[in-house]
């Protein structure tokens, strides 16, 4: 599938915009992450894999001395109170 696109200002920076029967056919979805890179003279756009968010993944590499103790606040008062 070949799609001739030319290269426009935005904001800042520049942009090409991706026709959606180009991004259905490479599988990718708006808002996904996407690696740029450069390869010989061409740019090359490779589709980061989301993991799916669970606590094991929020919590890779989190070593027990980066998580701090309790913390005593004091009494219980008022509704706070719980038994």
């Amino acid at each position: 599938m070949n799609v001739t696109q030319s290269l426009q200002k935005w904001g800042n920076g520049t942009g090409v915009r991706i026709p959606k029967k180009v991004a259905q056919a490479a599988k990718i979805r708006l808002n996904q992450p996407l690696i740029v890179s450069l390869q010989d003279n061409s740019i090359l756009l490779t589709p980061v894999e989301d993991k799916e968010l669970t606590l094991e993944v929020m919590l890779e590499g989190v070593t027990p001395d980066q998580i701090g103790g309790e913390i005593n606040w004091g009494e219980d008062v008022g509704a706070e109170r719980y038994e």
